[in-house]
């Protein structure tokens, strides 16, 4: 095996690339994590919008970089998942593959694992969830699995770190040979074995034979396999290096994508195709094969006992997934989890607000004591310290939020949320994996929209894509209860912050059907979905993620909206000395005058919510240096407009600051997400008006009734 040699901190260094792979909810981020620590780096494989998440794992003189690939239940080519699992261990060569499986639910795992066989010997395999697995009455003899797939075969119990160091010890073993011996795994039936067999002899003529396993090759070959159609032609190596070579570096051969070149074994195709051996064929016979080849493995090394009494997850799920019972507990779940994001947790936002007034003085105290100009003292005190202390506020609320979701994701709830919510979403024209992007918006639209990438279907992941900015996120929902604590106190305020969010659901399920409509979708995809068995998260799995995502928010606080909140604050403090609205800020509210005086709205209003669209957290910074209010709670900012707006006015705000267009970092994240700007156009554009339309229709029909 070859190792890349360098040097740290004086000593050699060898390392080795492993991928880590399975089915999703196998536990492959519990594992990667805990291998890699904050040693890891996210972000998107290169022209796609699938998550790349790769870390570095040292022992002793090796360095390793660990790469946690996709879930996927297959290596065939119709998702994006399947596709780059697949390109990575052909193309990248992991001197590993640590193949994850679930051992409460071997048998649907192993096909994957019988796939990845097929493209290399170098693999062991991870028998993750053991405790789950003995918890229903499965029993597997490892050693008898490991000598059915001629693989080193290890027990874990990721969530409580139990295996992991045998797991990658054993990966390292293997990486470090120098050669592993092959053979089939699965035996076809004769028929197609005849068949598989011609398909070898030819390609192994051509040079896709150096690039390839000639037995996947020909599988493939036979399948018609889309990806392997984007053709290879052999170039004269000149000294530059192609796109992809198939061969080694020292090779004098390279090849390049030319998509007008004809498939190797195209007239043998037709030859199979007149005997009835067309392309569905070949994939319903290869794959029956795989199932039939492990039924037969199955009793050689596990063992079922029925113990006649149900499992906990089928006493759970007799509630949870009952069509009377399980709705209520639906709505009760999710208003719990907003109860404690956004009522609970407001004693913390308070302390946030009152450490920041404190810093705020702090700072002002000691720019007097070195007698500091007055402005410099007031953007101190008026702009940093009260436009980046109202956005703080926020943190506690977001990590809450996120915290739960977390729990609910890890412990398997979630995932019985969206077989719930798939008929809703079915209603809407949507999959029912839509309903993880669309609960995930409510802690923030940015990761919603990334969780779109579930869905399989492309017109599928737009339509959720453009509906999602319709979900009020934290720092939206943050805004909207210190508005409506100020202007609609006791009972009143949780009937109106309901009927938003009531307004918000409507407008949804409607927009869907326009959305339907402007993509063109035409039929919906069926939703299959595996649930995997309860149990109860790590610690590591619910904050690690949760830290991750409140970190990405902090970050934002400090640098990107600080420096909002310092243009803000000159643009409403310059020229000195004059009234707020003779300054830039007031000038700016006056040219937008025209559209929030029909709505109600003063030019301050106006100039929070342009301002809103850098990120939905400056609104409140904005408005309380607008106001003139220091460093302080989130509320006494928005008591301070009950002087300049009335119930109707506030209530008309709220639904427009709800609906209009995204934050820049989510309508940035759509643009990455769908690789298309006129959709990103066409979803800001819709949000913009239906805002104000909706504004309209409020305000004035509320003027109509007689409310004020």
């Amino acid at each position: 095996m070859l190792f890349l040699a360098g040097r740290e901190a004086g000593r050699l260094v060898k390392t080795l690339k492993i991928a880590l792979v399975g089915n999703p909810n196998v536990g492959k981020s519990t594992v990667f994590n805990t291998l890699t620590g904050s040693n890891q780096q996210v972000g998107n494989w290169t022209g796609k919008t699938v998550e790349r998440k790769t870390g570095k794992v040292l022992r002793r003189d090796l360095q390793i970089e660990l790469v946690d690939l996709p879930g996927t239940y297959s290596l065939t080519a119709y998702s994006q998942e399947e596709i780059i699992t697949r390109e990575f261990i052909m193309r990248e060569k992991p001197d590993v593959v640590m193949a994850m499986v679930d051992a409460s639910n071997i048998e649907r795992n192993l096909y994957l694992i019988l796939q990845i066989l097929e493209l290399t010997p170098r693999v062991v395999l991870g028998l993750n969830m053991m405790d789950l697995a003995r918890s229903v009455g499965i029993t597997i003899d490892v050693k008898k699995l490991a000598s059915a797939l001629k693989v080193p075969v290890v027990e874990i119990v990721a969530t409580k770190g139990q295996g992991v160091e045998e797991f990658i010890t054993e990966a390292i073993r293997v990486g470090q040979l120098e050669s592993i011996s092959t053979s089939p795994m699965v035996e076809y039936p004769e028929a197609l074995e005849e068949k598989i067999a011609m398909m070898e002899e030819l390609l192994a003529q051509t040079v896709w034979a150096k690039r390839y396993p000639l037995r996947w090759l020909a599988l493939k070959r036979l399948e018609q396999d889309r990806e392997i159609g984007q053709e290879w032609k052999i170039v004269e190596d000149s000294g530059k290096t192609s796109m992809d070579s198939c061969c080694d570096a020292g090779d004098a051969v390279k090849y390049e994508i030319q998509s007008s070149v004809e498939l190797p074994g195209e007239a043998l195709l037709q030859a199979f195709e007149a005997e009835g051996w067309g392309k569905e064929q070949f994939e319903m016979n290869i794959a029956d094969a795989k199932y039939r080849y492990i039924s037969r493995l199955l009793p050689q090394f596990m063992t079922y006992t029925d113990s006649g009494e149900p499992t906990w997850t089928e006493r759970i799920d007799r509630w949870v997934l009952s069509p009377v019972w399980g709705y209520p507990i639906l709505t009760g779940v999710l208003a719990l989890v907003f109860w404690l994001s956004f009522v609970a947790s407001a004693p913390l936002g308070d302390a946030v607000s009152q450490v920041m007034a404190w810093g705020g003085d702090a700072a002002v105290k000691l720019l007097q004591a070195v007698s500091a100009p007055e402005p410099l003292q007031s953007l101190f005190r008026d702009g940093i310290f009260a436009g980046v202390g109202a956005v703080l506020a926020f943190v506690p609320q977001i990590g809450i939020f996120f915290v739960l979701f977390s729990f609910l994701q890890d412990s398997g709830y979630l995932a019985r949320g969206a077989f719930l919510g798939d008929r809703l979403m079915q209603l809407m024209g949507l999959h029912g994996k839509s309903f993880f992007s669309l609960v995930s918006s409510y802690g923030c639209n940015v990761p919603g929209i990334m969780a779109t990438r579930t869905l399989e279907d492309s017109k599928d992941r737009l339509v959720t894509m453009l509906l999602n900015p319709l979900i009020p996120c934290v720092p939206r929902l943050g805004v909207m209860s210190a508005v409506v604590a100020a202007f609609f106190p006791g009972n009143w305020g949780a009937a109106v912050l309901l009927s938003l969010l009531l307004v918000s659901l409507v407008l949804l399920m409607l927009s869907s059907l326009v959305f339907r409509r402007i993509v063109r979708q035409k039929g919906r995809s069926a939703f299959v979905m595996e649930l995997p068995l309860y149990h109860l998260p790590t610690l590591r799995n619910v904050f690690w993620p949760a830290w991750v995502k409140t970190r990405s928010f902090l970050k934002r606080a400090w640098t990107f909206i600080l420096a909002a909140s310092i243009v803000v604050w000159v643009l409403s403090s310059y020229p000195h000395g004059v009234p707020m609205a003779d300054t830039w800020a007031g000038k700016m509210g006056d040219l937008l005058s025209f559209i929030g005086h029909p709505l109600g709205f003063d030019w301050r209003i106006m100039v929070a919510i342009v301002f809103g669209f850098t990120a939905k957290e400056t609104t409140l910074s904005t408005l309380g240096i607008l106001y003139g209010v220091t460093a302080n709670a989130s509320q006494s900012i928005a008591q301070a407009m009950t002087g300049s707006m009335t119930a109707l006015g506030a209530y008309t705000f709220l639904a427009v600051y709800m609906l209009y267009i995204p934050c820049l970092a989510t309508v940035v994240t759509m643009h990455k997400e769908s690789g298309s700007l006129k959709w990103t156009a066409v979803g800001v554009v819709y949000n913009l008006l239906l805002s104000f339309v909706v504004g309209l229709i409020i305000y004035h029909g509320g003027r109509a009734l007689g409310l004020r």
